[in-house]
């Protein structure tokens, strides 16, 4: 079996832990913390924001430590400095010390949504199955979510957030930590392997000299070459402003939905539907990767978050519940394949790393100022009509956007030319 496969069983093991550090289930913590620490909505959305903030500032040197030494120890450390952040937060007494443990948090790049760190070493195993390979990594992040939704709530339920954040820090480390420091390798070329395996064999018939293709080494562009293309300014554009859409609902859909009369364990499970939908299309969103052009299911993803938040505006009742968050799922399925295969499949794999270690924080950044935004307008309007609307525009127009964002050419002719079929 190709090496490959066992980085992809571990990548998705590690994305299933980082689901008990409250990516997804930080909205269920939300009114008891409040409770107990006097936090507002903004103050929540501050938190998010510092985390996503301080992974967009590590970013960059994640991204080229990447390159040079891949996951093998910084996986295990970020899980650890997690692991007792989380264990911290359970002590934690103020809101300010809060958002100070969330930017510690943030600063490891592992928590962080669309980390780089399972997805780039995944990309840098595979060219042909790279679709399929990342979206089988990728399905770890969905299915943690609809794991450790509901369990996260029936722990809240029975012992409180405090020593749920403890339980969380423990699962985390024993399921990220020992796994990635045994079995992780930066790339394949340092086991004296192939990208996707082993050179093709003959083919077994009676065509002489009838072989498999071999397959042709994608073009990888440098850091600089990739940033003097137009392409890569729309990718960023659109990233960006759909940034701000999603980080404005992260933490702020569950307490929507309780504040309008839902049951918060019928939340959890509407919201573990919606990582389930994340874990499925993501699946299936890898697989068409390979097939069709990967800014086709980018367009299909953000126009679907913004349907998800047409559920939210119109719904009152479980269906719409269920609707608003399966779609929202679905929707964010196919995202995290756009994310972590696109820039692969533009820019090659040689420098990817470093490549999306500068592009994160354009993501993060904006879906940090997202969160607050949402918060504030809360506080001021005093519910989040108005943030659904602005939302659900600016994922519209972020669809808009990377729509024409184009498989770039190289400025030198390569011996056979790129089609469209391959983006």
């Amino acid at each position: 079996m190709f090496y490959g496969w066992i980085i992809v069983t571990v990548m998705w093991l590690v994305n299933f832990s980082t689901m008990a550090t409250g990516n997804l289930s930080f909205g269920l913590f939300v009114i008891p913390m409040a409770g107990d620490l006097g936090m507002s909505r903004s103050q929540f959305g501050w938190a998010v924001t510092t985390r996503r903030m301080a992974a967009g500032v590590s970013s960059y040197f994640i991204g080229r430590l990447l390159d040079r030494y891949g996951p093998r120890i910084l996986i295990p450390v970020s899980g650890l400095i997690i692991g007792i952040g989380l264990i911290a937060l359970s002590r934690a007494n103020s809101p300010w010390q809060v958002v100070a443990i969330f930017g510690v948090i943030g600063m490891t790049g592992l928590a962080a949504p669309q980390n780089i760190m399972t997805s780039v070493p995944v990309a840098k195993w595979f060219q042909r199955k790279r679709g399929a390979a990342l979206a089988l990594a990728i399905s770890g992040v969905g299915i943690g979510g609809v794991f450790f939704l509901p369990f996260t709530q029936m722990l809240l339920g029975s012992m409180g957030w405090r020593s749920t954040w403890v339980v969380m820090a423990v699962i985390f480390m024993i399921m990220s930590v020992p796994l990635s420091a045994i079995f992780l390798r930066r790339q394949p070329e340092d086991m004296g392997l192939e990208v996707d395996g082993s050179p093709p064999e003959p083919l077994k018939d009676n065509l002489v000299g009838s072989v498999v293709p071999a397959v042709t080494e994608e073009r990888s562009w440098t850091v600089r070459e990739s940033f003097q293309t137009a392409t890569m300014w729309k990718l960023l554009l659109a990233f960006a402003l759909a940034g701000i859409a999603q980080g404005g609902t992260s933490v702020h859909r569950i307490p929507y939905w309780i504040e309008n009369g839902f049951d918060p364990q019928i939340v959890s499970f509407s919201f573990a539907g919606d990582a389930g939908g994340a874990a499925t299309m993501a699946l299936f969103a890898g697989w068409m990767a390979d097939r069709i052009p990967i800014r086709v299911i980018a367009v299909g993803s953000f126009s679907g978050l913004a349907l998800a938040m047409g559920f939210a505006l119109i719904g009152r009742n479980e269906f719409f519940l269920f609707a608003s968050g399966i779609t929202f799922g679905l929707s964010v399925g196919a995202g995290m394949i756009v994310h972590s295969y696109i820039f692969a499949a533009y820019f090659g794999r040689a420098f990817l790393g470093s490549i999306r270690g500068i592009v994160l924080p354009v993501m993060l950044i904006s879906a940090g100022l997202g969160a607050p935004l949402v918060g504030y307008i809360h506080d001021e309007t005093g519910d989040y009509i108005s943030s659904w609307w602005m939302i659900v525009s600016l994922n519209l127009l972020a669809a808009l956007i990377i729509s024409s964002a184009t498989r770039p050419f190289p400025r030198i002719i390569q011996d056979e030319p790129i089609h469209e079929s391959t983006q």
